[in-house]
């Protein structure tokens, strides 16, 4: 065979197979997935102001954005945030004893009046000392069911729980100069451990959970746990502050205020808080101010008879249904004249009125 034969042979060979259709595999169409907006790369193109001068918004390249607390992130390391720091219990300074004090501690409450808020504003309807055979360890301010709570200085969340020895919901800020200021009985706490807050933020509201005969405030001032009587610092019925530092001597402090985590709130009292409830829970501030001021014309007014008032001792076994039917009176009114309400645990010993 010459180089001719050959050459068209191989020509033939190609064309045949050119000729055939060829077959493959259906196509599928290609899938682009989005990527996440974290994992872009992250670069800081921007920063905003907020109403809070100590924090900053940063805007990222990837449309996300963070706070940044430069001077929250100092106070993270200063002692008084880091040192007998306890988030679960109501004392923080159990190492600390009254005689280890000194005899004068000198408290910087305030640079400028920003730096202050009242934590709520009324009258002070039970004071700080002595109740009867037991201490009360800071002041009762009667007020509305539901209206704010402000911290009274800035500082940090110490402790924010229910707790169950009788302070119902419980608010601890511990401030920069070692103070710590008590917010109990609230209806519902705003803040959690651990956060920072500023003078006048809301913490919470008024309520009347824990041992408690009435919608109110409790409210308490410490320092290495001791108790010291509030008024001491703050005018509650105009609001002010009275001290821009203030001499806290050692004789001030209550000798028996951490004697236990159980909150003293209730003996012998008067009817003042009982007073303060009605069937509609729509007391304005001026009726809750003539029923403490003006008792027995409240009671007049609602029919109420203090000579023939009845109690009762609360009992193993006792609930407000079986109460009710026993003197022949409505759950509601029970309640009504207690300041609670139906699903109020009753603790052993609690003395209710009845009529």
């Amino acid at each position: 065979m010459n180089f001719q034969s050959i050459l068209i042979s191989l020509l033939t060979i190609t064309l045949s197979y050119s000729s055939c259709p060829l077959t493959s595999a259906p196509r599928r169409p290609v899938r682009y997935s989005t990527p996440n907006l974290e994992d872009l790369p992250q670069r800081a193109i921007d920063t905003l102001d907020t109403p809070d001068p100590e924090t900053k918004v940063i805007l990222y390249s990837n449309n996300t954005w963070s706070y940044y607390r430069p001077t929250l992130q100092t106070l993270d390391e200063l002692p008084v945030y880091r040192e007998h720091w306890d988030t679960t219990q109501v004392f923080a300074y159990r190492s600390i004893e009254l005689a280890d004090l000194p005899p004068v501690i000198d408290l910087n409450l305030i640079s400028a009046l920003s730096d202050f808020h009242y934590p709520v504003k009324g009258k002070v309807i039970s004071k700080y000392g002595r109740r009867g055979r037991r201490n009360h360890n800071g002041v009762d301010i009667p007020l509305l069911m539901g209206e704010p709570v402000y911290a009274t200085f800035d500082g940090r969340i110490r402790y924010s729980k229910y707790n169950t020895g009788g302070f119902g919901n419980l608010v601890i800020i511990r401030h920069k100069n070692g103070l710590e200021t008590w917010y109990a009985h609230l209806s519902k706490r705003n803040v959690e451990t651990e956060q920072y807050v500023k003078a006048g933020q809301i913490i919470g509201f008024i309520g009347s959970t824990g041992r408690s005969r009435g919608p109110h405030l409790h409210y308490e001032m410490r320092y290495c746990d001791q108790t010291f009587d509030p008024e001491f610092i703050v005018d509650f019925e105009s609001g002010q502050i009275r001290y821009q530092t203030f001499a806290l001597e050692k004789s001030f402090f209550n000798i028996n205020s951490r004697a236990s985590d159980q909150l003293e709130e209730e003996d012998d009292w008067d009817d003042s808080f009982s007073l303060l409830a009605s069937e509609s829970n729509d007391n304005t501030s001026e009726d809750i101010l003539e029923r403490i001021t003006n008792p027995q014309k409240s009671q007049a007014k609602a029919g109420i008879n203090q000579s023939n008032a009845v109690y009762h001792t609360i009992r193993q076994g006792d609930m407000l249904s079986k109460l009710a039917i026993r003197y022949g009176v409505s759950v509601d009114q029970i309640c009504r004249l207690n300041g609670i309400s139906r699903t109020t645990i009753l603790r052993l010993g609690r003395k209710l009125r009845i009529k």
